[in-house]
């Protein structure tokens, strides 16, 4: 399905390597060569047919057949073969599909993976360009630059065509957002202990515990510290400086769909929905010095929400 008041753009102004820029749309044209013999044998990821924002096999394969959607002169040969794909930053977000260009029109397939000889024409982007203001994505912006909160491209692609009054628990819980939480990755913990221990060998858990529960919802996104007007988050704000500020790899930030269901918004697992919270413990050196953190565990896909 082709979404309303949208247009794409095959963009192949992108600077440094594409592979490595997360949550966009990436295409590769390729031109077929001929076949060859091949001993490698696999199973290739089943493709999807509709990324639910105007990238589509239907609506591509149309906008094709009707013209050139690339941003130079291109003339298409039998079995040329176009290749999109979302580039998530959570690797399980990965999807994809691909176009030939057979008996002079462009279609759903692919030439064979493991014997065909092709080469690169060119890579770009797809941009999905709205034609009119959308209250969703303006409000994606606003959640960024007031708060910080960096909604994942798969999430504002997928529900920028919602209708306003959606009872849809996700597109809900972004619009009403008043509060995230962290969930700190076992590496940050470690870090901290560590850190922590080294100054106070002699001391308990108990006082740096408190400061870490504490801590954990008063975390800025913008100023990337901890902050707060009664306590003193020195510690925790100096670990983090140890760690070069890289927030990926020290938090998932989160934000609640329901009791219990969360959406990580911020983090390597940016766009997956999570479920069933669990407390771990960590012990450091014994059973003095340990740490209880909340983590979870993902037992719900995305697409099944």
């Amino acid at each position: 399905m082709c979404t309303p008041n949208t247009e794409l753009k095959f963009c192949t102004c992108i600077e440094g390597d594409i592979a490595e820029i997360k949550n966009i749309y990436i295409w590769t044209l390729y031109r077929y060569y001929g076949s060859r013999e091949s001993l490698r044998r696999g199973k290739v990821m089943m493709p999807v047919d509709d990324f639910q924002n105007g990238i589509s096999v239907e609506n591509i394969s149309l906008k094709l057949n009707e013209g050139n959607l690339f941003d130079f002169d291109y003339a298409p040969e039998e079995r040329d073969s176009l290749h999109i794909s979302l580039n998530a930053e959570n690797s399980q977000e990965y999807k994809y599909f691909s176009l030939i260009f057979k008996n002079g029109i462009w279609q759903e397939g692919n030439n064979p993976f493991f014997t065909s000889i092709q080469k690169e024409i060119a890579t770009g982007e797809i941009k999905v360009i709205y034609k009119e203001e959308n209250h969703f994505l303006k409000h994606c912006e606003y959640l960024e630059s007031e708060y910080g909160i960096v909604i994942p491209e798969s999430i504002k692609v997928k529900y920028a065509h919602i209708k306003s009054d959606s009872e849809d628990p996700i597109y809900l819980a972004i619009r009403n957002l008043k509060r995230y939480k962290l969930f700190y990755t076992p590496e940050f913990i470690k870090s901290v202990a560590k850190t922590y221990f080294k100054i106070y060998p002699d001391e308990n858990s108990e006082r740096l515990q408190e400061m870490i529960n504490s801590a954990q919802n008063k975390f800025s996104l913008l100023e990337s510290k901890f902050i707060s007007g009664t306590e003193n988050f020195n510690f925790l704000n100096r670990c983090l400086k140890d760690l070069n500020y890289e927030i990926n790899k020290c938090f998932s930030v989160a934000i609640p769909i329901d009791d219990e269901n969360y959406l990580i918004i911020n983090g390597i697992l940016s766009g997956t929905m999570i479920t069933k919270v669990i407390r771990e413990k960590k012990y450091i050196k014994n059973k003095t010095q340990k740490l209880r953190f909340e983590n979870f565990e993902i037992i719900k896909n995305l697409n099944e929400y």
